[in-house]
């Protein structure tokens, strides 16, 4: 597998274009996303896995049309993702390599479910959420996110497939400023397929752990947590990880899954996992932190997602320490992970 060097990237803007300039380019992100999400969705990372490929060798292998093929290749080569070689072929760059199936942090996934049909569909009608604080998402699909997700199969895999993208990545840098070894029993609500919890676990081989989620997903941890040789040491709770709260636990993971919901969902969810964890019990939560200023940061715009595709939202870091102190527990620290995440860990406050 041959990876070049990433392009400079033209978007936003050229820091010396004029403001109109790179105010356009902000409005026309679609002019790249979509060349790459077209991309990813026909597999072209994983047909240059094994080295730099002709335009009329690649198309053949994913059943272009070579001049459209070439065109999309392009616009996408100019912002750093694919490149094409002075010999005319294509080949990786190290942001394309992040879009194989088998890459070691892969977003294939997270590309497209943000670029295909539901969510992409959603932000069209943002407006009507600024206006009424109805969910865009509703507006344009007259059913929230997570009704949606069970009548459509294809999308809902995909958007199980992101939530589960990168989670490896997290456990490695969790363990790396926490010493989980101190909790006998770790609660995950709401992880998905089980790659934190499974990857925390095979890390410490003397803790236990407890999964929540949904009956279909649970499902999916099984194998995930076969392959990582951990699972006799998880007990499988299938259910509504904001309702079901296993009472026991010595730490509680929640990774992002309170930003889906308004204050008082968000407050009613932490309420049981106070109630459940007894005094002792600490409590992880993985989110991305607003913070103040101007700055960029990627946490103001993924809160822009989440107003669009439902009631949730991103919060400061005093926005957290509030919400977590009306459940009964004291924000200890925030420890920031690889962008844009970050882990909040709190305590139990006495009484």
């Amino acid at each position: 597998m041959t990876l070049e060097a990433s392009a400079p990237i033209g978007l936003p803007g050229g820091p010396y274009d004029p403001p109109h300039a790179r105010l356009l380019a902000l409005a026309a992100a679609k002019w790249a996303a979509q060349p790459i999400a077209v991309l990813a969705e026909m597999g072209i990372a994983d047909a240059l896995a094994d080295g730099p490929r002709t335009l009329a060798d690649l198309a053949a292998a994913v059943e272009a049309q070579p001049s459209a093929l070439r065109r999309c290749l392009r616009a996408a080569a100019c912002v750093g993702v694919f490149a094409e070689q002075e010999d005319g072929r294509w080949s990786l760059t190290p942001m394309a390599d992040c879009l194989r199936r088998d890459a070691a942090t892969p977003i294939r996934n997270w590309v497209l479910m943000l670029t295909r049909g539901p969510m992409w569909d959603s932000f069209g009608k943002l407006a009507e959420t600024v206006r009424t604080g109805r969910s865009a998402f509703e507006v344009a699909h007259g059913t929230p996110l997570f009704d949606y997700l069970d009548k459509d199969d294809a999308f809902r895999e995909v958007y199980e497939s992101a939530m589960g993208e990168l989670t490896g990545e997290l456990a490695a840098e969790l363990a790396d400023v926490v010493d989980f070894g101190r909790y006998g029993t770790l609660v995950d609500l709401g992880g998905g397929d089980g790659a934190l919890l499974g990857n925390l676990l095979a890390r410490y081989p003397d803790c236990r752990g407890v999964l929540v989620e949904r009956p279909r997903v649970i499902e999916l941890a099984r194998p995930r947590l076969t392959a990582l040789g951990v699972a006799d040491r998880v007990r499988l709770v299938p259910g509504d990880a904001t309702a079901e709260v296993p009472a026991g636990g010595d730490a509680y993971l929640v990774k992002n899954m309170l930003h889906c919901f308004d204050d008082d969902t968000a407050l009613a969810v932490l309420r049981r996992v106070r109630a459940a964890g007894g005094a002792d019990a600490t409590l992880f939560v993985v989110e991305a932190v607003v913070p103040p200023g101007n700055d960029f940061h990627w946490a103001k715009l993924i809160d822009i997602e989440m107003l669009a595709d439902n009631d949730g939202r991103e919060r400061t870091e005093e926005e957290w320490r509030e919400l977590l102190h009306a459940a009964g527990f004291a924000l200890d620290r925030v420890c920031a992970t690889t962008p844009p995440q970050s882990v909040l860990i709190a305590r139990p406050l006495p009484g």
